[in-house]
């Protein structure tokens, strides 16, 4: 293959090829790329090098474009899906317009099927971008669902080293290392409106990277996807659709590359994010920041901390009431508190749509709401979005504890969400414990009204601000009615309905309290000026990822203020979201004040037929834990109750578990002991108390056990002794059986093991054991670290040369840092110590002498250059 020579920094184009045949390469290039499309391949990319490395790998089948017909009118009918490569013919012709030169390339085929499909390739001498559009003709019997474009085989590895690493635009972002390791056929996709918060993808080493976007500025849905092929990995951005022809796309594919911008660090993430947000800030989402806001609260921008309590609070309402009055307020004087609460909704968590009265009763949430307001705090409530809980709870004989069939069918079932083939879109959540949700269209105008009028009725509470929850991304199942008001299949509309949502709801609110505040589950670009705060989830990326990057703080930081809406009590995670500007989130201790560590040993307190403080897990990785649990008055060792495990069949797995944190009294290289009284009858296998020690990341420091006895007479103490090793976070304790049997626990405790042989209680500090790293957290972002962490805008940190230590499995910084420039320009670091002993660190500012700085356990700093 002989390529086509082009001179100047433009695309220019200097022979055409009317036929597949041929030994000559098409290629478009601008300053940082140049791309070959071999005809020999059909069109296909055989080569796209930036700065001297090439991206593309060797393929036996290499294809530019696929799309994906259905017959008109016939849902049911096997698709047609067409690639570059069943095309017949292609040709190519190069053009100038308006200062930018083209390549397009015309497919035509296959031979019978009259479809055409138009690649073009545009590029200018001033823009880092290569502008990519596809447009289609075919025949009216068919319909147009998908379209892939465009299809790139990428090398993996990309160099000799082992920095590879792909990072997308995802809500909760996330870098996937190595990706040439994975096992072909592992897949990354992410989609908007849904888990893709922000339009592009990146590739990259050390040296150089590959940025693919799509500029949309309208909110069609689409999605990357990057799977591991024996070659290399795919990547490609997919549109579906349901069109006519002609289809012409309304928004850009670019690549563009990138490489490091300052000569002392390597190539990220951030380089390509760089060139993607000098798009975005043109686009109506980034009309205004955060500290130009007009339109929200003035406390929202005084730097609020969040609580978040659940239904097991909610029951004992004034345990939120001791921790507002003895822990908030002494510790943290008038500092603005966002209160937030899970599980208030009438019949259980989640369950929708008869929110009210509100848990356990409206009196009780509005005194609580009153108080909140009274101690500075500010009411959160999440309904679960456009879900309609049609049963719940499902029982053994088939019936459910709640059923709402019969009001959904009179009310909701026309406006619910419908497939392609006509029926209704439900889904078997977990939350609903067997029984059954539909989806409302919120492109039906009903919907709209529906869920704003559970919002009103939620600030008439005192309640002020109103979350959207479980529409990820704003995105919700694609609907197929051709009743509701918006044309049928995935489309534009879902965009546009759900920011009319987000716009009326707040109308609505404000005219119950001028000061409400909207906003949803997991960010989307298209709506940040729609709201006033979001929930973000970019921790939890761990799942998926070899390691956290808050993408969407990255590039939206200055526009809209995150919070980690399921957080743990784990300073690993509560220092990852300081330095990345969120804002600070408790997890409330109920036990406040002295008291033994191990909480309800005894299981004398109960809450729905379970001990509190212990927690009844419902599996574990995709094993359901069916077996019973429940505290039980008539069998005891002591006091007035036990707890009691039961199962009835093989492979059934029951378990109620309490995480202890380390601290205090509680420290690793100490030795412990925990011990059980315990009664059984019936098993038939070995079973025994489990203990596990976890470092940070739940990483397995170390694991004992204390057995089961089976088919005691009587009850009977068992104990094992442990020492705590390094690095440990929290003990989890597991009272587990497994198999048919019962066993009753009672009289657990947690003792010291001293150097003389005698035991002690294991006691709880007087403050939690996260108080001090989150005192700083809150007191600099409400303080001299307003301006950066809430206010400013997230920039590449300058170089740490810092020591290591061990998390999420990998060698990380022993202090973790991240760079915000306020509105005033000025620059800040902030630092955080995420190791149990003092680090000192030299920070590297740009044109700068190296700071060196000394950071105690868990301190945090803020350096300015």
């Amino acid at each position: 293959m002989k390529p086509v020579q082009f001179v100047g920094a433009a695309l220019i184009l200097c022979r055409c090829m009317t036929a597949l045949a041929g030994d000559a390469a098409w290629v478009a290039h601008n300053d940082r790329l140049t791309v070959t499309f071999d005809p020999a391949e059909h069109g296909a990319v055989v080569s796209l090098t930036a700065r001297g490395t090439e991206f593309i790998a060797r393929q036996r089948a290499p294809r530019l474009f696929q799309l994906v017909f259905s017959q008109r009118g016939d849902p049911k009918a096997n698709r047609l899906v067409v690639t570059s490569r069943e095309m017949a013919a292609c040709r190519a012709a190069q053009s100038a317009i308006a200062g930018r030169t083209a390549l397009r390339l015309t497919f035509s085929g296959p031979a019978d099927r009259p479809i055409e499909v138009v690649c073009t390739v545009t590029a200018a001498r001033d823009d880092p971008l290569l502008h990519w559009g596809i447009e289609s003709r075919f025949p009216a019997s068919l319909a147009l669902e998908s379209v892939q474009y465009p299809i790139l085989g990428l090398r993996a590895p990309l160099g000799g080293g082992d920095s590879d690493a792909i990072v997308v635009g995802s809500t909760k972002g996330g870098i996937y290392r190595r990706p040439w390791s994975y096992p072909p056929g592992r897949s990354i996709s992410c989609r908007q409106p849904g888990n893709l918060a922000a339009a592009f993808a990146c590739y990259y080493n050390d040296d150089v990277g590959l940025l693919s976007a799509v500029l949309d500025p309208r909110g069609y849905r689409k999605s990357v996807d990057l799977v591991r092929t024996a070659a290399g990995v795919e990547l490609a951005w997919q549109h579906p659709c349901l069109e006519s022809s002609p289809y012409v796309s309304d928004d850009d594919a670019v690549l563009s590359s990138f490489a490091r911008g300052a000569s002392d660090r390597s190539v990220d993430w951030r380089d390509g994010a760089d060139i993607y947000k000098r798009w975005a800030v043109s686009q109506p989402w980034c009309a205004k920041t955060f500290a130009n806001r007009d339109d929200l609260p003035g406390w929202l921008k005084q730097g609020p901390a969040m609580v978040r309590f659940n239904r097991d609070w909610l029951a004992r309402p004034e345990r939120i009431e001791r921790w507002l009055k003895q822990y908030w307020r002494p510790q943290f004087g008038d500092t603005p508190l966002i209160i937030a609460y899970w599980g208030w909704e009438k019949v259980g968590t989640w369950v929708t749509p008869d929110y009210f009265p509100c848990y356990p009763s409206d009196g009780q949430f509005r005194r609580l709401v009153k108080l909140g307001r009274e101690l500075g705090g500010h009411a959160f409530l999440w309904p679960s979005g456009y879900h309609y809980t049609m049963t719940y709870d499902k029982r053994p004989d088939g019936r459910f504890a709640w059923d709402d069939r019969q009001r959904f069918d009179a009310v909701a079932r026309p406006h619910a969400v419908c497939q392609r083939d006509g029926t209704m879109e439900t889904r078997a959540a977990s939350w609903l414990l067997g029984g059954e949700c539909a989806t409302m269209c919120a492109g039906d105008p009903w919907t709209i009204d529906w869920f704003n009028h559970t919002a009103v009725e939620i600030v008439r509470r005192g309640v002020e601000l109103v979350q959207v929850d479980q529409v990820v991304g704003g995105g919700f199942p694609v609907c197929y009615s051709l009743h509701h008001g918006h044309p049928p299949g995935p489309g534009r509309w879902s965009t546009d309905a759900f920011r009319k949502q987000l716009e009326t709801m707040l109308a609505a609110c404000r005219k119950v309290d001028p000061d409400a505040v909207v906003c949803f589950e997991e960010p989307n670009e298209w709506f940040i000026q729609q709201v006033g705060i979001q929930d973000y989830r970019d921790f939890e990326s761990l799942k998926q990822a070899s390691e956290p990057a808050s993408v969407f703080n990255y590039l939206y930081h200055e526009y809209l203020p995150t919070f980690q809406s399921n957080p743990k009590p784990d300073r690993l995670m509560q220092a990852y979201c300081l330095v990345n500007g969120e804002i600070p989130h408790f997890v409330p201790e109920m036990q406040i004040g002295p008291g033994p560590l191990l909480r309800n040993g005894g299981f004398e307190e109960v809450q729905r037929q379970l001990p509190e403080g212990w927690e009844k897990v419902k599996g574990y990785k995709g094993q359901v834990f069916s077996g019973a649990a429940a505290c039980d008055a008539a069998e005891r060792h002591a006091g007035r109750r036990s707890l009691r495990l039961h199962n009835t069949e093989d492979g059934q797995i029951v378990q109620v578990s309490q995480n202890i944190a380390v601290g205090g009294d509680f420290a690793a290289g100490r030795k412990y002991r925990l011990s059980a009284w315990m009664k059984s009858t019936g098993l038939q296998r070995r079973n025994a108390i489990l203990l596990g020690a976890l470092a940070p990341g739940l990483k397995s420091a170390g694991s004992w056990q204390i057995a089961m006895p089976r088919d005691a007479g009587g009850w009977v103490r068992g104990g094992v002794e442990f020492t705590l090793p390094p690095q440990s976070e929290l003990l989890r304790i597991m009272l587990q059986l497994n198999g048919p049997g019962t066993v009753w626990l009672d009289d657990l405790a947690l003792e010291e093991i001293r150097s003389d042989g005698t035991a002690a209680t294991v006691r709880r500090p007087d403050k939690p054991v996260d108080h001090a790293l989150m005192r700083q957290w809150v007191e600099l972002f409400h303080g001299a670290g307003r301006p950066y962490l809430l206010l400013g805008k997230m920039v590449h940190p300058p170089r740490l040369q810092a020591a290591t230590s061990e998390a999420f499995g990998r060698k990380v910084p022993a202090v973790w840092h991240n760079a915000f420039e306020a509105p005033d320009h000025t620059l800040a670091a902030v630092l955080v110590n995420v190791t149990d002993e003092p680090q000192s660190v030299e920070l590297f500012w740009p044109e700068h002498a190296p700071a060196a700085l000394t950071l105690q356990p868990w301190q945090v700093q803020l350096a300015r250059p």
